[in-house]
């Protein structure tokens, strides 16, 4: 949506998306909050949860979150905090009938600087947050769940995650600049950038894998593929292969490619999927 914020008809409903305080925007894309309440007869859907250019944190403070892989019988319930890695493939998220999500988006190489731990180990994974994080990351929790009021939310997590970041703060690399880069502009040469920035292609593969979790030519084509999501989900009625060139591909062929790889299903059964997303049901869309 247009808007950063949107917010339902009650408190029970809500969907924030909210840039981070300048001095925290080196480490933060954006901050996160959906609130979702169902009635006892309604089925709560599930959510495809296509592979997006990012790491997070999030905080499940009412319901769990379940998720599971495309084709799996048997869903796992996450953690009420955890880390996730960098996604790769679509997986299906229950959340309960009474759902709340606050969830800290990461600039690149974010999280690889605040826990030490090699981005690698949670591609298409996660982690409690509480196995990794100081003792006191329970009070965060805590405080996390003691209010609805986004605005405290975010201040709490925000002072806990400067002051951890002071302590651990590690050097930038060329991997978070071209990772960036390519957030902004997916279609980019990695040789050219590799070069503009002083780096070999085969260190700035294991850069990557250090510090984002998958390589930069995988990074750049799940951040076109995001792109080319968001762009249906705002254009339902397009055709994909006009939606295909707005989002940086060179053909069809590379956008069925995509779908294949990273959802297991055809463009049209994706979206199809997609539309009955639970926020469908408030009116909403991710885009």
């Amino acid at each position: 949506m247009d808007d950063a914020v949107f917010l339902g008809f009650d408190m029970s409903v809500r969907f924030e998306f909210l840039p981070p305080s300048p001095a925290l925007a080196h480490l933060i894309r954006q901050h996160q909050i959906i609130r979702l309440s169902f009635a006892a007869s309604d089925c709560v859907p599930l959510k495809p949860y296509w592979p997006r250019p990012s790491s997070s944190l999030a905080f499940y403070s009412r319901d769990p979150e379940w998720i599971r892989p495309l084709g799996a019988s048997q869903s796992r319930r996450k953690p009420r905090a955890v880390l996730i890695g960098q996604p790769t493939r679509t997986t299906l998220r229950e959340g309960g009938r009474d759902f709340s999500v606050y969830q800290v988006e990461f600039q690149p190489g974010a999280l690889y600087a605040l826990t030490g731990l090699a981005l690698s180990e949670l591609t298409d994974g996660d982690i409690d947050a509480e196995a990794v994080f100081p003792p006191d990351f329970a009070c965060l929790i805590r405080e996390v769940e003691d209010t609805e009021d986004s605005g405290h939310r975010i201040r709490a997590c925000e002072t806990w995650l400067q002051r951890h970041y002071q302590r651990r703060q590690r050097p930038t690399a060329a991997a978070e600049a071209i990772a960036d880069r390519l957030l902004q502009q997916p279609s980019m040469e990695i040789d050219r950038l590799a070069r503009r920035h002083d780096i070999g292609v085969r260190q700035l593969r294991r850069a990557f894998q250090e510090r984002i979790g998958v390589s930069p030519k995988l990074f750049a084509r799940i951040a076109r593929f995001d792109t080319l999501v968001r762009l249906s989900n705002r254009h339902p009625t397009h055709d994909w292969l006009s939606l295909a060139i707005e989002a940086g591909y060179y053909d069809y062929h590379h956008l069925r490619r995509d779908f294949r790889e990273f959802c297991d299903m055809a463009p049209n059964d994706f979206r199809t999927v997609e539309a009955a997303s639970p926020e469908r049901q408030f009116g909403f869309r991710e885009d």
